[in-house]
Protein backbone atom coordinates (compact mmCIF):
# COMPACT_ATOMS: atom_id res chain seq x y z
CA UNK A 1 0.00 0.00 0.00
CA UNK A 2 2.81 2.31 0.82
CA UNK A 3 4.64 1.89 -2.82
CA UNK A 4 1.26 2.57 -5.11
CA UNK A 5 1.09 5.76 -1.73
CA UNK A 6 4.89 6.80 -2.79
CA UNK A 7 4.15 6.64 -6.70
CA UNK A 8 0.99 8.47 -6.73
CA UNK A 9 2.85 11.38 -4.93
CA UNK A 10 5.63 11.25 -7.61
CA UNK A 11 3.09 10.99 -10.29
CA UNK A 12 0.26 12.67 -9.29
CA UNK A 13 0.39 15.07 -11.85
CA UNK A 14 0.11 13.10 -14.62
CA UNK A 15 -2.07 10.13 -13.24
CA UNK A 16 -4.49 13.65 -12.54
CA UNK A 17 -4.30 14.37 -16.51
CA UNK A 18 -4.69 11.04 -17.63
CA UNK A 19 -7.69 10.67 -15.66
CA UNK A 20 -9.09 13.78 -16.32
CA UNK A 21 -8.39 13.02 -20.20
CA UNK A 22 -10.72 9.48 -19.51
CA UNK A 23 -13.22 10.74 -17.82
CA UNK A 24 -13.97 13.73 -20.38
CA UNK A 25 -13.50 11.27 -23.35
CA UNK A 26 -16.64 8.92 -21.19
CA UNK A 27 -18.60 12.15 -21.15
CA UNK A 28 -18.23 13.15 -24.38
CA UNK A 29 -19.04 9.29 -25.60
CA UNK A 30 -22.33 9.16 -23.05
CA UNK A 31 -23.84 12.21 -25.23
CA UNK A 32 -26.16 10.65 -27.79
CA UNK A 33 -26.67 13.01 -30.99
CA UNK A 34 -30.19 14.65 -30.48
CA UNK A 35 -31.18 13.52 -27.22
CA UNK A 36 -30.21 16.10 -24.74
CA UNK A 37 -28.83 19.44 -24.75
CA UNK A 38 -25.11 19.22 -23.37
CA UNK A 39 -24.76 19.95 -20.06
CA UNK A 40 -22.31 21.95 -17.77
CA UNK A 41 -20.02 18.68 -17.11
CA UNK A 42 -19.73 17.96 -21.60
CA UNK A 43 -18.60 21.43 -21.83
CA UNK A 44 -15.83 20.98 -19.45
CA UNK A 45 -15.21 17.74 -20.86
CA UNK A 46 -15.52 19.04 -24.69
CA UNK A 47 -13.20 21.97 -23.54
CA UNK A 48 -10.48 19.86 -22.43
CA UNK A 49 -10.45 17.47 -24.62
CA UNK A 50 -10.22 19.94 -27.99
CA UNK A 51 -7.08 21.54 -25.95
CA UNK A 52 -5.62 17.99 -25.79
CA UNK A 53 -5.72 17.94 -29.17
CA UNK A 54 -4.29 21.22 -30.07
CA UNK A 55 -1.64 20.50 -27.65
CA UNK A 56 -0.92 17.59 -29.82
CA UNK A 57 -1.47 19.13 -33.23
CA UNK A 58 0.44 21.78 -32.90
CA UNK A 59 3.96 19.62 -32.51
CA UNK A 60 2.68 17.67 -35.60
CA UNK A 61 1.75 20.91 -37.94
CA UNK A 62 5.36 22.59 -36.74
CA UNK A 63 7.20 19.65 -37.63
CA UNK A 64 5.46 19.00 -41.26
CA UNK A 65 6.00 23.07 -41.45
CA UNK A 66 9.73 22.24 -40.81
CA UNK A 67 9.86 19.95 -42.78
CA UNK A 68 8.29 20.94 -46.00
CA UNK A 69 10.88 23.98 -45.57
CA UNK A 70 13.66 21.73 -45.27
CA UNK A 71 12.74 20.44 -48.80
CA UNK A 72 12.41 24.09 -50.08
CA UNK A 73 15.64 24.99 -49.09
CA UNK A 74 17.18 21.62 -50.72
CA UNK A 75 15.71 22.84 -54.23
CA UNK A 76 16.74 26.37 -53.43
CA UNK A 77 20.84 24.93 -52.49
CA UNK A 78 20.41 23.09 -56.11
CA UNK A 79 19.20 25.94 -57.90
CA UNK A 80 21.97 27.62 -56.70
CA UNK A 81 24.35 25.25 -57.57
CA UNK A 82 22.64 25.14 -61.21
CA UNK A 83 22.76 28.96 -61.37
CA UNK A 84 26.98 28.89 -60.09
CA UNK A 85 27.34 26.27 -62.31
CA UNK A 86 25.93 28.43 -65.71
CA UNK A 87 27.85 31.70 -64.47
CA UNK A 88 31.22 29.73 -64.29
CA UNK A 89 30.31 28.34 -68.20
CA UNK A 90 29.73 32.12 -68.82
CA UNK A 91 32.01 34.38 -67.06
CA UNK A 92 34.88 33.51 -69.60
CA UNK A 93 32.40 34.41 -72.40
CA UNK A 94 31.41 37.70 -70.93
CA UNK A 95 35.42 38.46 -70.80
CA UNK A 96 35.84 37.16 -74.30
CA UNK A 97 33.05 40.23 -75.39
CA UNK A 98 34.86 42.79 -73.43
CA UNK A 99 38.10 42.19 -75.29
CA UNK A 100 36.75 41.39 -78.63
CA UNK A 101 35.03 45.40 -77.51
CA UNK A 102 37.91 46.98 -76.58
CA UNK A 103 40.09 45.68 -79.76
CA UNK A 104 37.31 46.81 -81.93
CA UNK A 105 37.77 50.46 -80.62
CA UNK A 106 41.51 50.46 -81.08
CA UNK A 107 41.25 49.01 -84.17
CA UNK A 108 38.88 51.81 -85.52
CA UNK A 109 41.18 54.07 -83.79
CA UNK A 110 43.80 52.59 -86.22
CA UNK A 111 41.46 53.14 -89.16
CA UNK A 112 40.44 56.61 -88.14
CA UNK A 113 44.26 57.95 -88.50
CA UNK A 114 45.22 60.61 -90.89
CA UNK A 115 48.27 60.06 -92.96
CA UNK A 116 49.37 61.27 -96.50
CA UNK A 117 47.81 59.66 -100.04
CA UNK A 118 50.55 58.43 -101.18
CA UNK A 119 51.37 56.19 -98.37
CA UNK A 120 49.73 52.54 -98.02
CA UNK A 121 49.13 51.32 -94.47
CA UNK A 122 49.35 47.74 -92.91
CA UNK A 123 47.46 46.74 -89.91
CA UNK A 124 49.46 44.40 -87.74
CA UNK A 125 48.76 43.07 -84.18
CA UNK A 126 52.16 42.62 -82.14
CA UNK A 127 52.85 38.60 -81.27
CA UNK A 128 55.80 39.05 -79.23
CA UNK A 129 58.05 41.28 -77.48
CA UNK A 130 61.92 40.45 -77.43
CA UNK A 131 62.51 43.65 -75.27
CA UNK A 132 65.05 43.13 -72.97
CA UNK A 133 67.78 45.65 -70.90
CA UNK A 134 70.11 46.30 -74.30
CA UNK A 135 67.41 45.93 -76.99
CA UNK A 136 63.68 47.45 -77.50
CA UNK A 137 61.82 44.91 -80.30
CA UNK A 138 58.57 44.05 -81.15
CA UNK A 139 57.33 41.22 -83.46
CA UNK A 140 54.33 41.87 -85.72
CA UNK A 141 52.44 39.55 -87.74
CA UNK A 142 53.20 40.73 -91.08
CA UNK A 143 55.80 39.95 -93.20
CA UNK A 144 57.01 40.99 -97.02
CA UNK A 145 54.25 38.39 -98.18
CA UNK A 146 51.70 40.85 -96.90
CA UNK A 147 53.55 44.10 -97.99
CA UNK A 148 55.87 44.70 -95.42
CA UNK A 149 59.30 46.23 -95.97
CA UNK A 150 62.24 47.32 -93.94
CA UNK A 151 62.28 50.90 -92.61
CA UNK A 152 58.69 50.68 -92.44
CA UNK A 153 57.06 53.18 -90.31
CA UNK A 154 55.17 51.82 -87.38
CA UNK A 155 52.31 53.81 -85.60
CA UNK A 156 49.42 53.32 -82.92
CA UNK A 157 46.88 56.14 -82.97
CA UNK A 158 49.01 58.14 -79.96
CA UNK A 159 52.05 58.38 -82.17
CA UNK A 160 54.86 56.95 -83.47
CA UNK A 161 56.52 53.11 -82.19
CA UNK A 162 59.58 52.53 -84.34
CA UNK A 163 60.39 51.00 -87.71
CA UNK A 164 60.87 47.78 -89.34
CA UNK A 165 64.26 46.87 -89.38
CA UNK A 166 63.75 43.52 -90.43
CA UNK A 167 60.99 41.66 -92.98
CA UNK A 168 60.60 37.87 -92.91
CA UNK A 169 57.66 36.27 -95.05
CA UNK A 170 54.85 36.43 -92.44
CA UNK A 171 56.75 38.08 -89.33
CA UNK A 172 58.45 41.63 -89.19
CA UNK A 173 60.77 42.67 -86.37
CA UNK A 174 59.99 46.30 -84.99
CA UNK A 175 62.74 48.65 -83.69
CA UNK A 176 60.36 50.89 -81.44
CA UNK A 177 61.91 54.40 -80.17
CA UNK A 178 62.97 53.41 -76.92
CA UNK A 179 65.53 51.07 -78.32
CA UNK A 180 69.56 52.32 -77.73
CA UNK A 181 69.84 52.03 -81.61
CA UNK A 182 67.11 54.32 -82.93
CA UNK A 183 67.74 57.09 -83.94
CA UNK A 184 64.62 59.73 -85.51
CA UNK A 185 65.34 63.02 -86.99
CA UNK A 186 62.73 65.42 -85.44
CA UNK A 187 61.35 68.92 -84.35
CA UNK A 188 59.15 71.07 -81.66
CA UNK A 189 56.01 71.52 -83.38
CA UNK A 190 55.96 75.57 -81.88
CA UNK A 191 59.20 76.40 -82.50
CA UNK A 192 60.25 74.34 -85.86
CA UNK A 193 63.58 73.85 -83.61
CA UNK A 194 65.07 70.76 -85.29
CA UNK A 195 66.97 67.39 -83.85
CA UNK A 196 67.64 63.78 -83.45
CA UNK A 197 65.72 61.59 -81.04
CA UNK A 198 67.34 59.19 -79.36
CA UNK A 199 66.48 56.09 -77.13
CA UNK A 200 68.31 54.92 -74.80
CA UNK A 201 66.79 51.51 -73.27
CA UNK A 202 64.36 53.21 -71.00
CA UNK A 203 60.80 54.53 -71.08
CA UNK A 204 61.98 58.09 -71.99
CA UNK A 205 63.92 59.38 -75.22
CA UNK A 206 66.02 62.06 -75.62
CA UNK A 207 66.74 65.00 -78.29
CA UNK A 208 69.89 66.02 -79.09
CA UNK A 209 71.77 68.23 -81.17
CA UNK A 210 69.46 71.09 -80.02
CA UNK A 211 70.94 74.63 -80.16
CA UNK A 212 71.81 76.00 -76.66
CA UNK A 213 69.86 79.58 -77.46
CA UNK A 214 66.62 77.36 -79.13
CA UNK A 215 63.65 78.38 -78.04
CA UNK A 216 62.51 75.68 -75.78
CA UNK A 217 59.89 75.12 -73.58
CA UNK A 218 59.07 72.00 -71.27
CA UNK A 219 55.62 70.51 -72.43
CA UNK A 220 56.36 71.35 -76.63
CA UNK A 221 55.33 68.60 -78.57
CA UNK A 222 57.66 66.73 -80.64
CA UNK A 223 57.07 65.80 -83.82
CA UNK A 224 59.28 63.72 -87.37
CA UNK A 225 60.32 66.31 -89.25
CA UNK A 226 61.00 63.75 -92.66
CA UNK A 227 64.14 64.54 -93.01
CA UNK A 228 65.96 61.60 -94.83
CA UNK A 229 62.70 59.83 -95.59
CA UNK A 230 62.69 57.35 -92.77
CA UNK A 231 59.32 58.44 -91.27
CA UNK A 232 56.66 60.56 -92.83
CA UNK A 233 56.76 64.21 -91.27
CA UNK A 234 54.43 65.73 -88.67
CA UNK A 235 53.92 61.95 -86.91
CA UNK A 236 53.88 62.24 -82.99
CA UNK A 237 57.04 61.73 -80.64
CA UNK A 238 55.92 62.57 -77.37
CA UNK A 239 56.32 65.92 -75.45
CA UNK A 240 59.36 67.77 -73.94
CA UNK A 241 59.66 67.15 -69.54
CA UNK A 242 62.94 68.28 -68.74
CA UNK A 243 65.81 70.35 -70.25
CA UNK A 244 69.08 69.68 -69.58
CA UNK A 245 72.75 70.30 -70.44
CA UNK A 246 74.20 68.33 -73.32
CA UNK A 247 77.92 66.87 -73.68
CA UNK A 248 78.86 69.54 -75.87
CA UNK A 249 78.81 73.59 -74.71
CA UNK A 250 76.84 74.44 -78.24
CA UNK A 251 74.17 72.40 -77.19
CA UNK A 252 71.28 71.55 -74.56
CA UNK A 253 70.08 67.58 -74.85
CA UNK A 254 65.77 67.53 -74.10
CA UNK A 255 64.16 64.87 -72.00
CA UNK A 256 61.02 63.11 -74.02
CA UNK A 257 58.43 61.75 -72.94
CA UNK A 258 56.36 59.11 -75.67
CA UNK A 259 53.40 59.77 -76.35
CA UNK A 260 52.67 56.21 -77.07
CA UNK A 261 52.62 53.78 -74.13
CA UNK A 262 54.82 50.81 -75.22
CA UNK A 263 53.56 48.59 -72.43
CA UNK A 264 50.03 48.83 -74.01
CA UNK A 265 50.69 48.35 -77.65
CA UNK A 266 48.97 45.40 -79.30
CA UNK A 267 47.58 46.82 -82.73
CA UNK A 268 49.59 48.90 -84.97
CA UNK A 269 49.66 50.20 -87.96
CA UNK A 270 52.69 50.11 -91.06
CA UNK A 271 52.71 52.72 -93.34
CA UNK A 272 54.55 51.82 -96.85
CA UNK A 273 55.98 54.45 -99.68
CA UNK A 274 53.84 54.08 -102.31
CA UNK A 275 55.03 54.82 -105.86
CA UNK A 276 56.30 58.17 -106.58
CA UNK A 277 56.67 59.17 -102.74
CA UNK A 278 58.64 62.04 -101.34
CA UNK A 279 58.71 63.45 -97.87
CA UNK A 280 57.46 66.69 -97.87
CA UNK A 281 59.35 69.82 -95.82
CA UNK A 282 56.53 72.26 -96.25
CA UNK A 283 54.95 72.89 -93.30
CA UNK A 284 51.36 73.25 -94.61
CA UNK A 285 50.91 70.03 -95.50
CA UNK A 286 52.13 68.72 -91.56
CA UNK A 287 50.01 65.74 -90.47
CA UNK A 288 49.62 65.40 -87.13
CA UNK A 289 48.57 62.03 -86.01
CA UNK A 290 46.45 62.08 -82.52
CA UNK A 291 44.63 60.06 -80.42
CA UNK A 292 40.71 60.38 -80.85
Amino acid sequence: MDYFLVLFKEYRHSIVAVATIIISLLLLLSVRPGTRSPGFVEDVALDVVGGIQNVIQSPVEAYQNFSRRIVQLQEMDLENQRFRQELKKLRPLGTQVIELEMENQRLRQLLEMSIEPKLRSLGARVVGDTSTAFANVLLINIGRSHGSRINASVLVPEGVVGRVVQAGTSTSLVLTLLDLNSRVPALVQRSRVKGIIAGFNGQSLTMEYVSKDADIRVGDQILTSGIAGSFPKGLVIGTIKEVQEGDIGLFRRLLVQPSVDFDRVEEVRLLIPGQGYQPSDRSKQLRTIKAP
